[in-house]
């Protein structure tokens, strides 16, 4: 490159008990953005925690040289999770003005006019209005936003972006990408951007760095480590991608189903305790899945893709319609009808980390699902059905990765011996080759255990590689169904489109 670097580092290795970063090199240059990719535990955002000096205690650098401008100004930081990195209590007008008081010491009044046009900035839509707003009253997309223009307060040369669109939706995260690029051409900045999403990294990154278990296995041009990757494990990484496991089996006849549901949350009272305003969550929906058919349901945050599958469930209970298993209308009242119901459709969820108790053991998590006269051999074997060993039950969830630990709450669904599993975002939060082994291991418990399911999702390979027909959602109503291939090569629906041209690499 022509220009000279903003940032550059030379030979960066940080560790904790143990080295966790060995050996790092790479530049910055102005208007170009390098990637840093892996998977969980190969170094990248320790990496990006020591250029930024917001290293832990724990943690020591061992060497490396950073020729840098002056951290905390020049350089600003990007976090993946904008929920937890703003304060709850402060508008977020307040916080983006705080940094731009203590460091450019303007007036409180300067600082909001200043911060103010940087939510025009970031295209943050009645920016006046913005100002005096709290996290929890912004969507997903639009506190990163507020959390881009804080990292734009000061002016930085580098913005260091650590996983700034993984829990957003499609849609949002092309919006949110197409800013970020923007915004770089229009401030000449030295992006870092780390990721574990490939096709993302693909569509953005001039230079990409390779890590694994702290270190690069390989470093170059984008195009040409993607094109011609030289590493077994950038090999393995790239063709990691969720793919179709064969055709799920003919259904023959409905197995659940929703007939005109819906679901409403009260918004407002009265003084008497009266509901006066709801929120439509659900919209007046028909569903349909088959014995043995692999169903997904798309959309985006508050499309009601989750508050229908705990409909299915009988998690929520309809504001009006009805839910039928095996034809029968699901009666909440009827205790032994719903409780055979309840075994025989299961849910697996989202986030592994938060659906196991940390204090019990894998074998007492699963026996609490099995009658004990047969728990303790039943346990091993479905230990070993996830792809675990029989002697993994004495251990806690904190032993366990969270591909692991996403297992074994598949193994608690399967202990009940259901008939229908709803799976939300059940593999989110995992790295894309982890990912794709879950992905296999469900498609194959499916076939073996001629189980239906739900597929909740907003990742769209993750639907296209797992089930025979797509559901898709929007404002609580159902905008578009199909078999998957119909879908994916000739979606109808303009918001359908929509979701499929945002998807990285589309």
């Amino acid at each position: 490159m022509s220009s000279s670097p903003v940032l550059k580092v030379t030979n960066l290795s940080v560790a904790f008990d143990k080295r966790v970063v060995n050996d790092l090199s790479f530049s910055i240059y102005p208007g170009k953005t390098t990637a840093i990719v892996g998977e969980s535990g190969s170094g990248k955002t320790v990496s990006s925690m020591a250029v930024m000096g917001l290293l832990p205690t724990t943690a020591t650098i061992e060497s490396g040289d950073f020729t840098v401008l002056k951290v905390g100004v020049e350089i600003s930081m990007v976090f993946q999770d904008p929920m937890s990195s703003l304060n709850p209590s402060m508008s977020v007008g307040e916080q983006v003005s705080e940094p731009l008081i203590v460091h450019e010491n303007l007036s409180n009044e300067t600082a909001r006019e200043k911060t103010i046009e940087l939510f025009k900035e970031v295209e943050l839509l009645d920016a006046a209005a913005a100002y005096d707003k709290f996290p929890h009253e912004l969507s997903g997309g639009q506190k990163q936003r507020v959390m881009i223009a804080m990292a734009l307060a000061c002016n930085p040369h580098v913005l260091i972006a650590d996983e700034p669109t993984t829990a957003l939706d499609v849609t949002v995260q092309s919006v949110i990408l197409d800013l970020l690029s923007r915004l770089q051409k229009e401030r000449n900045l030295g992006i870092l951007f780390i990721s574990h999403d490939l096709e993302v990294v693909k569509d953005i990154a001039d230079e990409v760095i390779v890590m694994r278990l702290g270190d690069v296995v390989e470093q170059g041009e984008c195009k040409k480590v993607f094109s011609n990757p030289q590493h077994e494990y950038t090999k393995e990484l790239i063709s990691s991608r969720p793919s179709r496991n064969g055709p799920g089996a003919e259904s023959d006849g409905a197995l659940i189903e929703a007939r005109g549901v819906s679901l409403d949350y009260p918004v407002k009272k009265d003084f008497m305790g009266r509901t006066t305003e709801v929120f439509g969550a659900v919209k007046n929906v028909s569903l349909r899945v088959g014995a043995r058919e692999r169903v997904g349901l798309v959309g985006e945050s508050g499309s009601g893709k989750s508050s229908l599958g705990k409909l299915l469930l009988g998690m929520e209970i309809c504001s009006s319609g009805e839910i039928l298993w095996k034809g029968e209308t699901l009666d909440i009242e009827n205790k032994k009808a719903f409780r055979v119901f309840k075994k025989c459709a299961q849910p697996v969820f989202q986030d592994p980390f938060s659906a196991l108790n940390p204090r019990l053991r894998v074998c007492s998590a699963l026996q609490e699902a099995l009658d004990l006269s047969e728990s303790k051999s039943k346990v091993s074997e479905l230990l070993e059905e996830v792809g675990l060993s029989a002697e993994d039950a004495s251990k806690y969830p904190s032993g366990f990765s969270g591909g692991q630990r996403q297992r074994i709450v598949l193994a608690r669904a399967l202990a009940m011996e259901p008939e229908f599993l709803v799976l939300d975002e059940s593999v989110a939060a995992l790295d894309l080759r982890i990912q794709a082994e879950i992905l296999k291991l469900i498609s194959d418990i499916q076939k073996k255990r001629s189980l239906a399911f739900l597929f909740i999702s907003h990742d769209l390979s993750v639907i296209e590689a797992v089930c025979d027909r797509v559901v898709i959602m929007k404002n609580g109503e159902i905008v578009e169904e199909g078999a998957t291939e119909n879908i994916f090569k000739k979606p109808k629906n303009s918001y359908t489109k929509e979701l499929l041209n945002s998807r990285p690499g589309a």
